[in-house]
């Protein structure tokens, strides 16, 4: 059985605004974003299919164009790493 489109269309949604999402350079805004985004799409599965095709038309579509502002603004004035972000990367700083 295929799935039903509209449920289709939510999870491209998804992934592509968890994608996004995963390109802001601080550590606690790229996971404070993704749990949002997955939060969000918990409670827009449990919505009817009317409201859900409302969602897929407007306001998700907003919300990725949203969220690539901002991750462009982030990328342009972003800080240094991190301490999270240097371990990840292996090149944690040494403390002592």
């Amino acid at each position: 059985m295929s799935a039903n489109p509209t449920q289709a269309s939510l999870a491209k949604l998804r992934s592509k605004l968890i994608r996004t999402a995963r390109g802001f350079r601080d550590y606690n805004f790229r996971s404070y974003f993704v749990r949002h985004v997955k939060d969000d799409f918990e409670a827009v599965t449990k919505l009817s299919a009317d409201e859900q095709k409302k969602f897929l038309e407007k306001e998700g579509p907003a919300q990725l164009r949203q969220m690539q502002r901002m991750v462009l603004v982030n990328r342009l004035y972003s800080s240094q790493p991190v301490y999270l972000d240097k371990k990840n990367e292996g090149t944690a700083p040494k403390i002592e």
